[in-house]
C-alpha cells in the first residue's frame, strides 16, 4: 500500500516520470510577483514531503518541490540518472512552473518568467550548482542544505553497470513483501538517525514509502548515480564560469575539510557558509527555521 504524500493536492504534472508541486502562495495582500519562487531538490532517497516544515515557513513565496519516478505512486522506469538529465530536468520545471502572473494597468496580464531561490538537500547540491552554471538567468539565489561536496573527475561504474534489465532484477527481488518490510523499517532507522529530533518523522513520508519496491529501486538508483554526478560536476565547474548568485551552505555537524571547502569555493563567488546547531542532516526536519531564514536573505539581496 503507497503512504498518503502530504503534498498530493499541490500536484500540478508529471515529466519524465517525476511529480512536480507548486505550492502557491499563502499570504493574502502579498505582492508574490515580488518574492522570487522557491524551488526545493531533495536529497537522495528523499521524498518531497520532508520539505512540508520549510514549506510551511514560507508562506509568501511560490513553492516548486518534485519527486522522483518510483515515489509519490509513480513506476520507476528509467535507468541510474545523470547530471545533465538531472539539469535539463530543473531547466523544463522552472520555465514550465516558475512563472508569475503580473497584470499592470495599461496591459494585458502577461507571463514573465522570474528566477527562483534554488534549495538542495545533500547530493541534490550538485545539480543546484550545475543548474546556476548552465542557466544562471533562471537562479536568483542557493541554499545548500548539509550539502554533499565532492571533487572527483573519474566517474563511477553504476551507469555501464546497472542498465534498465538490471535495475528491472533489482525491482523484481524487492518485490519480496518480507524485504519490503524489513526495507522500510531499515529506512526509517536510518532517517531517525539522520536527525536529533528522529521520533518525531512522519512515518508516512520517512518510512511507508520504502515499503514500495518502486520506491526501493529508484531509491537505489540514485544512490548509485553519486560518483559520476560528483566528477560530471567537477568538469563542469572547470568549463565554466563564475557563479555570480548569492549562496548559502548550511553545514549540520561543522565545515568540510579544507580541500572540499575549496571545491566548493570554486567559482561560487558569493558563497557564504555557516554551521547549524542543533541539527543533524535532515536540517529540514531539526532546523527549517535556518533554511527558511537563508532563503529569504538569498531572496532579498
Amino acid at each position: 500500500m503507497v503512504a498518503e504524500n502530504p503534498l498530493a493536492r499541490w500536484a500540478v504534472e508529471t515529466i519524465d516520470g517525476h511529480t512536480i508541486y507548486r505550492i502557491a502562495a499563502r499570504t493574502a495582500g502579498q505582492p508574490v510577483h515580488d518574492r522570487p519562487p522557491v524551488l526545493l531538490l531533495n536529497g537522495c532517497a528523499i521524498p518531497a514531503g520532508g520539505w512540508s516544515p520549510v514549506i510551511e515557513g514560507l508562506p509568501g513565496h511560490n513553492v516548486l518541490a518534485l519527486d522522483r519516478p518510483g515515489f509519490a505512486g509513480t513506476p520507476f522506469g528509467g535507468g541510474v540518472p545523470d547530471l545533465a538529465g538531472e539539469t535539463a530536468l530543473l531547466q523544463q520545471v522552472l520555465t514550465r512552473h516558475g512563472a508569475t502572473r503580473l497584470t499592470a494597468p495599461s496591459t494585458a496580464a502577461r507571463s514573465m518568467t522570474v528566477r527562483a531561490v534554488i534549495v538542495a538537500h545533500s547530493m541534490a547540491a550538485f545539480r543546484a550548482e550545475a543548474l546556476a552554471r548552465l542557466r544562471p538567468e533562471l537562479v536568483a539565489g542557493i541554499v545548500l542544505v548539509d550539502p554533499s561536496v565532492e571533487f572527483d573527475r573519474v566517474r563511477g561504474l553504476a551507469d555501464r553497470l546497472f542498465g534498465g534489465s538490471q535495475l528491472r532484477s533489482v525491482r523484481t527481488l524487492l518485490s519480496s513483501r518480507k524485504i519490503r518490510s524489513i526495507s522500510a523499517s531499515i529506512a526509517h532507522r536510518g532517517f531517525v538517525r539522520e536527525t536529533v529530533s528522529g521520533t518525531v518523522l512522519d512515518e508516512g513520508v520517512f518510512k511507508d514509502p520504502y515499503a514500495d519496491p518502486e520506491t526501493l529501486t529508484s531509491a537505489f538508483a540514485e544512490w548509485l548515480s553519486y560518483r559520476s554526478q560528483a566528477a560530471d560536476l567537477t568538469a563542469l565547474r572547470a568549463s565554466t564560469g563564475e557563479v555570480r548568485v548569492p549562496t548559502s551552505a548550511l553545514f549540520a555537524s561543522g565545515l568540510p575539510g579544507q580541500r572540499r571547502l575549496r571545491a566548493l569555493e570554486s567559482g561560487l563567488t558569493r558563497l557564504e557558509t555557516r554551521v547549524v546547531s542543533g541539527s543533524a542532516h535532515l536540517m529540514m526536519i531539526d532546523r527549517p527555521d535556518e533554511i527558511i531564514r537563508a532563503v529569504e536573505e538569498n531572496a532579498a539581496r
